[in-house]
C-alpha cells in the first residue's frame, strides 16, 4: 500500500480535529454526569446492559482510531481519506448512541471496529512481507556464488522473489508473504544441496590425501572451489597438494615412522626434508604436529609417573614428576593438582622430619637432629615442635662439638705428655658433655680419666750441672749454679735452661712420666761463643 502524500501539517490538523470532536460528543452524550444513559424506549435508566455494551464498542473503536491507526497514519501506512471516512462512521455511531438509537449505533460502531481490525491485520501482514522481502534479498546475495553451479534453481528463486515483490508493491500482502517464504525455502534447499556436495568433495579429497593420490585430491578441491570460490578449506587443500608434490615418498616415510611411535626418528627425517625444502609450508606444519605428539607422549609419561608415585604415597617423587609435566604443558587443572601434591608432600615430609629429628635426639646424633628440625621449621614456620626441636638440637650439637673437640685436644696433649693441659681440656669437655654420649666416647672418657689419674702424683727428677752454669726451670727452679739437684715434679713436659758467660745457652726439653723411670737431666754450657 502506498504512503499518503498529504503534507504533515495538514495531517496533524485533521488528526487534532478527529480526536477533539469525539470527546465533545461523548461529553454531550454523558450530560456531565456519571449516571447511565436513559432507555430510548421507556425514558429511564433500565437498559444499562445494552448501553454498557455499546459504550464498550465505542471505546474500542475510539482506541483503534486514536492509537494504532493514528500511528499508521503518521507513518503513511493508511491514507488520510480512509481515516476521515472511518472517523465519520464513528461519529455517526456516537450520535446514534446519544439519540438512543441503539441498533443504528451498533451498526456504525461495529463497522468501524471491523474495518479497523481488517486494516490492522493487513498492516501486520504488510510488515511481515516487508521483513521477508529484506531477508530474502539478503539470502539471495549471500549465496549468489552458487549461481554458477546451480543456475536453474537460483534463477527459480530470483523469479519467485520478483513475483513476491510485485505482489507486495501491489498490496497483495498475503500472496507476497507466501512468495517470499517460497523464495527462502528454495534458497535453503539450494544451500543444503551445495553443502552436501561440498562436504562430499572434501571427504573425497581427504581420503585421496591420506592415500597420497594427489591428482584426485586436487580435482576434488578444485570441484569445491567451482561451487564456492572463497572456500578456505579447499584453498588450503590445494596449497597442501602443491607442497607435497615432489616429496610424497619422503612424507610417507615420515608418517610411517610417526605411526610406529618412532617420533624422534620422524623428526630427524623431517628436519632433513626441511633442509632440502626450506620454504615448504607442509614440512613446517608437519614439524609442529610432530612436536605436539612428542609433547603429548612425554606429558602422558610424566603423568603416569605422577599417578604411580601418588599411589605409592611417595609425594616427593609425585611433585618431581608433576614439575616435569608442567614444564611440558601448563594448565589450570595440572596446576591445581600440583598444589594438592605439594600440600600432601609438605604434610608427609613434616611428619617424617619431626619423627627423624626426635629419634636423632634420643640417640645423640645431634647434627642430624639439627638438620631435620631446621628443614622442618623452614617447611612449616608455624610449627612449634619444629622450632623447639631446632633450638634444642642446635644447642646440643654445639655442646657436642665443644665436648668432642676438647676431648680430642685432651687426648692429643696426653700423647705429647702434657698432662696438665690434657687435664684442663678434659675438664672442659666434661663441662660441655651432652646428656647422650655414644659408647665409643664413653670408653674414650674412661681411658683418658684413668691415664690422667695415673699421672696425678709427683715424680723425682735429678738435675746435674758443672757448678759453673746457671740452671733454671721456669716456674720450678730459679737460676743458680749446682752440681746435683733433686726435684719433685708433676708429670708434664719441662724445659731446663743453662746460661754461662762467654758460652752459648743451652735448652733441654724433658718429659716427666709417672709410669716411666725417674729422669736425670744434665745441663752444661760448654761451647764458647
Amino acid at each position: 500500500m502506498s504512503r499518503s502524500k498529504t503534507p504533515a501539517i495538514a495531517v496533524a490538523i485533521v488528526l487534532s480535529a478527529l480526536i477533539v470532536l469525539p470527546v465533545l460528543v461523548l461529553m454531550v452524550m454523558r450530560g456531565g454526569s456519571d449516571q447511565p444513559l436513559a432507555d430510548p424506549v421507556n425514558g429511564s435508566g433500565a437498559a444499562t446492559t445494552v448501553d454498557y455494551d455499546l459504550r464498550q464498542l465505542s471505546e474500542k473503536a475510539q482506541g483503534y482510531l486514536d492509537g494504532e491507526l493514528a500511528e499508521a497514519l503518521k507513518q503513511g501506512d493508511v491514507s488520510l481519506d480512509y481515516m476521515t471516512e472511518l472517523r465519520k462512521e464513528f461519529d455517526k455511531g456516537n450520535t446514534a448512541l446519544v439519540d438512543g438509537k441503539g441498533e443504528r449505533a451498533r451498526k456504525y460502531l461495529s463497522a468501524v471496529v471491523q474495518s479497523a481490525e481488517v486494516q490492522l491485520e493487513a498492516l501486520a501482514l504488510a510488515d511481515k512481507a516487508r521483513a521477508l522481502s529484506e531477508s530474502s534479498y539478503a539470502q539471495l546475495q549471500e549465496i549468489e556464488y552458487l549461481k554458477s553451479s546451480f543456475g536453474n534453481t537460483y534463477e527459480e528463486a530470483v523469479g519467485t522473489y520478483n513475483e513476491a515483490l510485485r505482489q507486495l508493491n501491489g498490496g497483495e500482502f498475503a500472496e507476497s508473504v507466501q512468495g517470499f517464504e517460497m523464495t527462502g525455502a528454495i534458497l535453503g534447499d539450494l544451500e543444503a544441496r551445495a553443502l552436501q556436495r561440498v562436504g562430499g568433495l572434501l571427504e573425497a579429497a581427504e581420503q585421496a590425501m591420506a592415500g597420497f593420490d594427489l591428482e584426485a585430491a586436487k580435482s576434488a578441491y578444485e570441484g569445491v572451489l567451482k561451487i564456492n570460490p572463497e572456500h578456505a578449506g579447499a584453498r588450503a587443500g590445494l596449497e597442501k597438494v602443491a607442497a607435497i608434490e615432489g616429496i610424497a615418498e619422503e612424507v610417507q616415510a615420515v608418517q610411517a615412522l610417526a605411526e610406529a611411535g618412532k617420533l624422534e626418528e620422524a623428526v630427524a627425517a623431517l628436519d632433513a626434508l626441511a633442509q632440502a625444502h626450506p620454504n615448504n609450508p607442509f614440512v613446517a606444519s608437519q614439524r609442529k604436529i610432530l612436536n605436539g605428539k612428542i609433547q603429548e607422549r612425554d606429558l602422558k609419561a610424566a603423568l603416569v609417573k605422577v599417578d604411580a608415585a601418588e599411589a605409592a604415597g611417595d609425594w616427593a617423587a609425585a611433585v618431581q614428576a608433576m614439575e616435569a609435566a608442567l614444564a611440558i604443558r601448563t594448565t589450570p587443572e595440572l596446576q591445581e593438582r600440583m598444589a594438592s601434591l605439594k600440600a600432601k608432600y609438605k604434610a608427609a615430609r613434616l611428619e617424617a622430619l619431626l619423627a627423624s629429628g626426635y629419634e636423632a635426639l634420643k640417640t645423640g646424633n645431634y647434627e642430624k637432629a639439627r638438620d631435620d628440625y631446621r628443614e622442618a621449621s623452614q617447611l612449616a614456620p608455624d610449627s612449634k615442635e619444629a622450632r623447639t626441636g631446632y633450638e634444642k638440637a642446635s644447642s646440643l650439637f654445639l655442646a657436642n662439638i665443644r665436648y668432642t673437640q676438647n676431648l680430642g685436644t685432651a687426648r692429643k696433649y696426653m700423647v705429647e705428655g702434657r698432662y696438665p693441659l690434657a687435664s684442663k681440656f678434659f675438664n672442659e669437655a666434661m663441662a660441655a658433655r651432652p646428656g647422650n654420649v655414644p659408647a665409643v666416647q664413653v670408653a674414650e672418657e674412661a681411658k683418658i680419666r684413668s691415664a690422667l689419674e695415673a699421672q696425678s702424683e709427683k715424680v723425682s727428677v735429678v738435675i746435674r750441672s758443672d757448678n759453673r752454669t746457671y740452671v733454671s726451670i721456669i716456674g720450678v727452679l730459679p737460676p743458680g749454679k749446682l752440681r746435683t739437684e733433686e726435684l719433685k715434679l708433676y708429670p708434664d713436659v719441662y724445659t731446663v735452661k743453662g746460661t754461662r758467660s762467654g758460652y752459648q745457652d743451652v735448652e733441654i726439653e724433658f718429659k716427666v712420666d709417672a709410669l716411666a723411670s725417674s729422669p736425670t737431666v744434665t745441663v752444661e754450657c760448654t761451647e764458647k761463643r
